[in-house]
Order: structure tokens, then sequence, then C-alpha cells
């Protein structure tokens, strides 16, 4: 048997049917408003998922104004988790908060008991009278990160606003906590780049609590037509340089050559359930392996490792570069990549959804060439030098990543093989073959 339930001999069209009936919400809807005990006819969309052939599969259904995380498993067993509802096709369900991989998930959404915690915590807040929690964001199994306001008396202090977020691991909320408070002393008082201030660690609930800081998201900025989304994207491209020349305070290793390896290795686990997609990713996976050794080697600098737009929060004159969780040691040209195939993958949705077919031009974006030559400029690196061509290297790695993750989502998207298809056009302009 698999660990999905499934068994290896059973065709790839039933295992890959019944994922994809795990992952309709109107066929869910009935069975899972059933097991939990929802009255009425609240719909059930699904807001997350996460499938990796014969490790796991991990869906966000939201059930009216519920939460409920589904793990597709074995046949039931009394394995210490049978008290939770399983339904139709191997679904075991479990309402949020309750997240048996997020011990600290209960108390840090029970506005008394988070109340309590961060007063402890907290001592300049004083002791605050209330306390208004709201989910911002919920990644089943991995954090929750929650807005937290904090009310009481103006002559007794006991008043803000905080994000909290929830881990599920202590050892990752320490680490976080830790590098953040180093990032912040070490930053360059000139430089345009900001951290949000991290205000606590609770370790007894894997929790880390940070200043809440205000600004607009340069994701939201890069939608307004009246122009400013240049400029906002040169100053995220300066304050990213700013921060690749920061001290390397992370003793996390991003390394590249084990993500090829796993690159193979997921790969191999789609074919089992659709071949063509699975040698779609496999093909891209093997060439970049090959290629790799072609690309020249970067400095190790210190990396954010999950850069995109909605991580940069412009505020004034500053950059807060948010979400420091996969913050690492590795080439800096990671980041950039990463950055610039956020910026295709949207182009591609939005080609998918005009029904257009995607191809290498329409992958693109004006704001894409914005970013790195503004990022080049920052970083004291020629046009056509080295850097660029890690760069492009490093996106078609990323979009690698994407399509995985893509068909992780959604198994029958036409997006996934997209995806494929621009990472290949990266390489051919890498080698001048295009």
């Amino acid at each position: 048997m698999t660990s999905l339930g499934l068994p290896d001999t059973a065709p790839r069209t039933d295992r890959l049917s019944r994922v994809v009936e795990m992952l309709n919400g109107h066929v869910m809807g009935p069975r899972v408003r059933g097991a939990l005990g929802v009255p009425g006819r609240a719909g059930c969309s699904v807001l997350d998922a996460k499938y990796e052939p014969g490790v796991r599969g991990t869906v966000l259904y939201g059930v009216g104004p519920l939460l409920v995380r589904g793990d597709l498993i074995d046949v039931p067993a009394d394995d210490g988790e049978a008290f939770r509802p399983v339904v139709a096709p191997g679904v075991r369900l479990c309402r949020f908060p309750d997240d048996p991989d997020l011990p600290g998930l209960a108390a840090a959404t029970d506005p008394e008991r988070l109340r309590t915690a961060l007063a402890e915590a907290l001592p300049d807040v004083g002791s605050p009278r209330r306390c208004r929690v709201e989910l911002v964001r919920y990644r089943p199994g991995k954090r929750a990160t929650l807005a937290v306001e904090l009310r009481g008396r103006a002559d007794r202090g006991g008043s803000g606003r905080l994000v909290v977020k929830s881990y599920h691991d202590g050892r990752k909320a320490a680490a976080v906590a830790a590098e953040a408070v180093l990032l912040d002393a070490t930053v360059d008082p000139a430089a345009p780049l900001r951290f949000a201030p991290v205000r606590a660690h609770v370790p007894e609930l894997s929790l880390v609590v940070q200043e809440h800081v205000p600004g607009v998201r340069l994701d939201q900025l890069m939608l307004r037509p009246d122009g400013t989304a240049a400029h906002a994207v040169r100053r995220a491209a300066v304050a990213l340089a700013a921060l690749h020349r920061q001290p390397v305070v992370s003793r996390r290793a991003r390394s590249v050559d084990a993500e090829l390896v796993r690159f193979g290795t997921r790969s191999s686990r789609v074919a089992e359930i659709d071949e063509g997609t699975g040698r779609a990713l496999g093909s891209l996976a093997v060439r970049l392996l090959a290629e790799a050794d072609a690309v020249p080697r970067g400095v190790v600098g210190l990396v954010h490792g999950d850069c995109k737009p909605s991580q940069f929060l412009l505020r004034g004159e500053e950059v807060v570069l948010l979400d420091l969780d996969s913050c690492g040691a590795a080439d800096p040209a990671v980041d950039v990549g990463t950055f610039l195939a956020t910026l295709r993958q949207q182009a591609v949705r939005l080609a998918l959804r005009r029904r257009a077919a995607p191809s290498s031009t329409r992958g693109t974006t004006p704001l894409a060439g914005v970013f790195l030559d503004a990022y080049l400029r920052s970083a004291g690196e020629p046009p056509d030098g080295e850097l660029r061509r890690r760069i492009a290297w490093y996106e078609a790695v990323a979009l690698e990543r994407k399509a995985l993750r893509c068909f992780a989502r959604a198994p029958r998207s036409p997006l996934t093989r997209a995806l494929v298809d621009e990472g290949h056009a990266c390489l051919d302009r890498l080698r001048g073959t295009t």
C-alpha cells in the first residue's frame, strides 16, 4: 500500500481520480458538512492544497465561515487519530484551529489564552484587558499567521497591534526569532531596507510575535495603472540588493544541489499517476541538473529564500522585507530568479485565463526588466555579466519549483506544463539558442 491508501498496482487514473475528487469542493461539501455536523447548505471551497504522490495529500476547505483540514489517508486504523471523522475518498478531517501538527495554534487563536501569554512575554505592554485575533494566513500542518490587537486603558498601557505566527516546529520558531533579531541589529541604517521587529518568542507554544508594520505591499502597487508600479519595483530591487550586502546571520544553508535532486524524485512520483506531466517535469529537472555546471557559481551570501512581490512592504521611503522564514545562506541570484519567476507565472496564468497559448513572449512582463536592471545597477554588476546568467538559471529553477507546486494544488491544471515550458525557455535564452 502507498501512504495515500491505494495499492501501488492500482491504475494511475484511479489514483489521480481519488485526488481530484478530494479537491472538488462541490462534491466534498455535503460530506464535510455531514461529518462535522454543520447545519444548512454552506458552500465548500478549496482554499489550499498540497499533494505529493505517495507522500502526502492535504487540503484546506472553506465551509461557510469554517476552515477544515483534510488529509488523504490509508484505510482508517487505531493510530491515535481515529477520533477524527473520515469521509470518502478516505479524507480525515479536523476543524480549525484543531491542527495536530500545530500544537500552539489553539492557544494562539483563543483571545484569553493569547492575552495571558502575551502579557507574560511582553512586559512593556502592561496588562491588556482585551485581545482580538484575526486569521491572516493558514497553511495546514506548517504555519498560521494571526493579526492581533490588544486593548487596555490608556494610562496603563496594554494596547497595540501585533503579528503572531504559530509554527509546527519549536526549533523553526526559535531560529526565525533569533535570526530576525540579528538581521535587525546588523541592517545598514543608511539603506532603505527594514524588517518587521520581533517582539517576543513564546517557546512553549512555538509562537513568534512581531510588531505590526503598516504599509502597502508591492504586489498591490503593481496592479495600479497610474505609473507607480515601475517606481515601486525599482525600490524593491534596491532593497533586495541591500539585503544581499548584509552579513550572513543565518546558519541555514539553502543548497540548490539538494533541491535539484528533489526535483527528480518528485517528478518521478508525479509520473506514477500522470505519466505525461511527470515526464515534462522530469525533462526540465534533468536539464537543470545537466546545465548546472555550465553556470558560474556565485559567492554565498544572505538570501531571503522566498522572494516575491508580496514580501515587500513599502512604507514612506523605506522598504520592509517580510516573512524571513526561509532566510539562509546561498547564491543571491536565487532571490532575483525567484522574483522574476513569480512575475512570469503571473503572466502565464493571465494568458491561460484569456485562453491564449502561453509562450516565452507572453511569459515576460516589462516590470521584470525594470526589476532586473535596477537590481544589477544597485549591486554594481554589469548588465550582461555572469550574475545575469546565474539569475536566468535560477529563474528556471524557480519555475520548476512552481510547476511542482502547481501540480500539488491542482493536478489537472494546464499551468503546470506551461511553467515547465517557461523554464525551458529561460534555459534556451541562457544558452543563446533562441
